[in-house]
């Protein structure tokens, strides 16, 4: 290991003129600044003790450096020199120890006592200057000696490379990394690209290296002739470096840290304008690493982040626990809002959001003066995390085609993409459009070196991703990286970040940073709001979170594929019971944060709803028949499921009778008003706006809770999206 000091001289500060007796006067001060303050604190100075001490420090002084100058007989000068640094060591201990004994009987807490120390620092200035002068050949060896131990040193690495195959490698002196040491070379006779894959024998003769610490890289001037050797010989890979419990807020404008590198430098990432590619096999550590990423950017103040998770949510479960569970952060505040802002976990979802991320990144270019976005709180960074990314692009020419898009369009508007593959091949990243707008690629562990293909095209030779250690090893490549003048892809570790099943670490993460990210504009909002982003925390597309949290809705009832999720629309989550979580049994949190989305109104010329299926978002007369079809069915199904369970009822206890009747108070006037309605319909939105206008000064019911009363009641139907009927005899006889 290369642990020589790599000074002009072994101590900075040993011959400087002005600094040394600048640096002993301060430390004689201090000292007796201490000694001051024991005897203010009633500590007892023995006074004839250090009289003693300091004639025996003068002696001991003095006699050290008289043996540590003893010269040749034969040089003339050698004695008088002698006797001059002997004499000048005995002057300023002398001095030194008799302000300390003046002090202790006194009090350096003076004038006296500081101007005093001042002025025989400034006498032995020049005193200290002759005696260096007159010491310049001591210097100048100590000087030499370093040198020729260096020379030594690269001198030996210089035969290790002539013995490898690489002739004309000239080594320079070598200076110390965070990992270790590097080398600047200069190629008079091997070119770099011969050099490179000599690397592996150079570790094998040097024999006290591991295997991958050596990397070499060409000079940053782009000269061909020079190039740097770093000597990794701190093991990064294999150690574990915690994620910092920090929590303070950040800016995506700046780079944030997110592991350390090989050569021991911070993994610093800029997430603006920045479309990152994460590739590893299953095992190699995505997950934590999108942890890392996301733990990362949820405390920006100017970032938001939509999250598509087609592993049922796996990832993104963890960051919404707190808030649908109604937990409190550090200060008592309830979390009322889910730190991910958007969070997709089937293909249909998936859509919505990616078509939603297009739509704001073009209603952004239109808004915008020119130029790009610069994020901030009032317009903040929309960062679109795919995990599982595969799974969408290789089966959803929909989402192909808005994410190529998005892609494309997004870098100026702030709306930049970060997805995770399980392989680097166009299929799983939705083809070359997309892969060629990645600016920064992490690749983890394979299982073949030849995976590294697909994942570093353009570095296969120097790049062996089945070499990785992997459990959050990876390479790592991004714009300062690539070209002539960068490094190439270097390995590194990343935090680590426990997401065990028995473990709480993400959740603890998420109560901490919940309140640090802001909304979308309002703009934003309603560039998204054709595509359902006010009502993507509804029931009826959350259905996946309430499964995974141990919750139960209001509909328990078995539902065939052909009905599910056609326009229904389950309660609102509750505790199921015979879970760990010992909540309440409703989630006021969760439905006001519906609520609140709902409240909002997109303008009148907004367009329609596209169609979940993504594409232009024109109606299809076969489609729109068979969703009649399924609707009708559907409606159907539900009122004879609502009769059977009226039927079973009737047989209730009056103790279960007295719990089936509490109702809200305004349940029954909310129905007639459906009734009122006629043929035009009524939604819950028009319920939800009347009840606030009659009765301003209560707490209206959830669109939840309305749309399940109307779904209970045998007269109510809803034959289409959004409005609700009343169904009269007449009705009836007519089917």
């Amino acid at each position: 290991m290369f642990t020589r000091p790599r000074n002009h001289e072994p101590i900075p500060w040993q011959h400087a003129v002005i600094s040394t007796p600048l640096f002993t006067a301060a430390t004689v001060y201090t000292g007796g600044l201490a000694l001051g303050l024991a005897e203010d604190f009633g500590g007892t100075l023995p006074t004839g003790w250090m009289a003693i001490g300091s004639i025996a420090g003068i002696a001991a002084a003095s006699a050290s450096r008289w043996f540590r100058t003893g010269g040749t007989p034969d040089a003339p000068t050698r004695p008088l020199k002698r006797w001059y640094h002997t004499g000048f060591t005995a002057t300023w201990t002398t001095a030194t120890y008799a302000w300390l004994n003046w002090t202790a009987h006194t009090s350096p807490w003076t004038m006296a006592s500081a101007a005093s120390i001042a002025a025989a620092t400034a006498a032995f200035i020049p005193a200290y200057a002759v005696d260096r002068y007159l010491r310049q050949d001591i210097i100048a060896a100590q000087w030499a000696d370093e040198a020729a131990a260096d020379r030594i040193d690269q001198s030996d690495w210089e035969q290790l490379f002539e013995a490898v195959g690489a002739r004309g490698v000239q080594v320079g002196k070598a200076y110390d990394t965070r990992g270790g040491y590097a080398m600047p070379l200069t190629l008079t006779q091997t070119p770099y690209e011969q050099v490179l894959p000599l690397l592996r024998m150079l570790e094998v003769r040097k024999g006290d290296l591991r295997t991958g610490s050596l990397r070499l890289v060409r000079g940053s001037d782009g000269i061909a002739s020079a190039a740097t050797l770093y000597v990794d010989t701190r093991n990064v890979l294999a150690e574990t470096i915690p994620l910092p419990a920090d929590a303070h807020p950040l800016t995506i404008n700046e780079a944030i840290t997110l592991g350390d590198l090989e050569s021991g430098e911070p993994i610093e990432i800029l997430f603006r304008q920045n479309s990152i590619l994460i590739a590893g096999k299953k095992g190699s550590g995505k997950s934590v690493l999108l942890h890392v990423i996301i733990a990362a950017i949820t405390r920006c103040t100017d970032a938001v982040i939509w999250m598509i998770d087609l592993a049922e949510g796996n990832t993104a479960k963890r960051w919404l626990r707190p808030w649908a569970e109604q937990q409190k952060d550090a200060n008592g505040n309830l979390i009322d809002r889910p730190i991910l802002d958007w969070v997709a976990t089937s293909h249909e979802e998936s859509v919505r959001l990616l078509e939603a991320a297009l739509a704001v990144a073009d209603g952004r270019a239109r808004r915008m003066k020119g130029g790009k976005i610069i994020p901030k709180p009032e317009q903040p960074a929309l960062i679109v995390i795919s995990d599982e990314n595969s799974d969408l692009m290789a089966w959803n020419p929909n989402a192909v085609q808005a994410k190529t898009r998005g892609v494309k369009k997004g870098r100026k508007a702030a709306v930049d993409y970060i997805d995770a593959v399980q392989r680097g091949t166009g299929p799983n990243t939705g083809g070359g459009e997309i892969n060629s707008q990645y600016d920064t690629v992490f690749g983890g562990k394979f299982n073949k070196k030849a995976e590294g293909q697909f994942v570093f095209p353009d570095y296969y030779a120097q790049v062996d991703l089945s070499k990785l250690p992997g459990r959050g090893s990876w390479y790592l490549l991004d714009d300062a990286r690539q070209g002539d003048g960068g490094l190439g892809p270097e390995r590194g570790k990343v935090h680590f970040a426990n997401d065990d099943e028995d473990r709480d670490d993400i959740e603890q993460l998420s109560v901490a940073r919940w309140n640090i990210r802001p909304d979308l504009e309002d703009a934003a909002q309603q560039d998204a709001a054709p595509f359902g982003y006010h009502e993507r925390w509804n029931p009826d597309r959350t259905e996946w979170l309430a499964d995974a949290l141990g919750m139960a809705t209001a509909d328990t009832s078995p539902r065939s594929d052909a009905t599910a999720g056609a326009g229904s629309r389950p309660a609102a989550p509750t505790r199921s019971t015979g879970t760990t979580m010992s909540k309440p049994t409703d989630l006021p949190s969760f439905d006001d944060y519906i609520e609140k989305a709902k409240n909002w109104s997109p303008p009148s010329s907004a367009p329609a709803t596209p169609s979940a299926g993504g594409g232009n978002g024109s109606a299809d007369p076969t489609v729109e028949k068979a969703v009649g079809d399924a609707m009708a069915e559907f409606e159907r199904w539900e009122q004879e499921r609502i009769a059977r369970e009226a039927a079973t009822n009737s047989t209730q206890t009056p103790v279960d009778m007295k719990k089936a009747d509490r109702r809200h108070p305004r349940r029954d006037e909310v129905t007639d008003w459906a009734r009122q309605a006629g043929s035009e319909g009524i939604t819950v939105a028009d319920v939800r706006d009347r009840l606030l206008a009659l009765y301003p000064d209560e707490q209206p019911p959830s669109d939840t809770a309305i749309q399940n009363w109307f779904a209970s009641h045998e007269r109510i139907n809803k034959p289409g999206r959004g409005r609700y009927f009343w169904t009269s005899d007449e009705d009836d006889a007519g089917e």
